[in-house]
């Protein structure tokens, strides 16, 4: 799959703080293929609070209001530095899966809407993840950003917002274990670091000699079951809240796994619900879903 994001199986309060967050197919999760869109994005948001900012989303649906929260902070700020550089202005949303989620992000939809790229441009630089689904969870109405390799690190510019309504219990026991197998394969990362040149090593010689090979796997399989050990009885769950929300109001928790959730729609979810319900051709929609403008709400500087 070649567009950025997010398989399905994938503006702003600028506050003072005073004293006190996907693949064209509906499958695929990932991309690891993009275009630089051409838009040079300059820093005009080098000052960024630390509490939660909210934006104003302007649509030829209506007006959104999203939150984006405090804990994700290299989202956030890169978000509202987009929205001061103007750059959604004018956008599509190129991808809709009705009642799942829509996505926006491409600047280049703004001069050619009917272009069959839209999708796989971005903006030249990417976002390490800020994941953790012990926090922050694809609810409905979670904005979250598009990812490249599996979620190691986000789009720059690609977002997208849940509109889902149903959600089944195997949904969430499966987003759970999906979860602690990350939590394991990132822990098996770090600890078969100091054995990377040795399994390298082992890995080019396997190519021809069978017993480095099964000496490669055998070490492999160690320090896996290793990781394994280590997070035994550390299984990730959603806590009873999460599950009720998850249940009662919708979300995707197959995507918890692998995207960054950096917000939340806090006013016209019908909104979202509208163009969410609009008809679609091969992952577009039929009729441009224009954003209008994305606005800093109550920016001081």
């Amino acid at each position: 799959m070649k567009k950025i994001l997010l398989g399905v199986l994938v503006a702003v309060l600028f506050i003072s703080c005073g004293d006190d967050n996907i693949g064209k197919d509906g499958k695929s999760a990932n991309n690891d293929t993009k275009q630089n869109s051409g838009f040079v994005v300059k820093d005009f948001n080098t000052d960024s609070p630390d509490c939660d900012q909210y934006v104003l989303m302007s649509t030829s649906h209506g007006d959104v209001k999203i939150k984006l929260y405090r804990e994700t902070p290299q989202h956030r700020k890169n978000f509202i530095n987009l929205v001061k550089n103007g750059y959604y202005d004018g956008q599509i949303f190129y991808r809709v899966v009705p009642g799942s989620f829509i996505q926006a992000g491409d600047y280049t939809s703004i001069k050619n809407p009917k272009k069959r790229d839209i999708g796989t441009n971005d903006v030249d630089y990417t976002i390490p993840s800020e994941i953790d689904p012990s926090k922050r969870v694809h609810k409905r109405g979670a904005l979250a950003a598009a990812s490249y390799n599996r979620g190691e690190y986000s789009s720059g510019s690609h977002f997208y917002i849940v509109s889902n309504k149903k959600v089944k219990e195997k949904e969430i026991d499966a987003a759970e274990k999906t979860y602690t197998n990350e939590l394991v394969n990132m822990r098996f990362r770090e600890i078969q670091k100091p054995y990377s040149k040795e399994l390298a090593k082992l890995r080019a010689l396997g190519e021809t000699d069978n017993s480095k090979k099964r000496e490669h796997d055998k070490k492999v399989n160690e320090l896996l079951a290793q990781a394994r050990n280590e997070l035994k009885g550390k299984e990730f769950h959603y806590t009873k809240s999460q599950r009720k929300a998850f249940l009662k109001d919708g979300g995707m928790p197959a995507l918890d796994p692998h995207y960054t959730v950096f917000g939340e729609v806090v006013e016209g979810m019908d909104v979202i619900d509208s163009i969410s319900s609009v008809s679609v051709y091969d992952g577009r929609p039929r009729e441009d879903v224009f954003i209008k403008k994305i606005t800093v709400v109550n920016d001081t500087k």
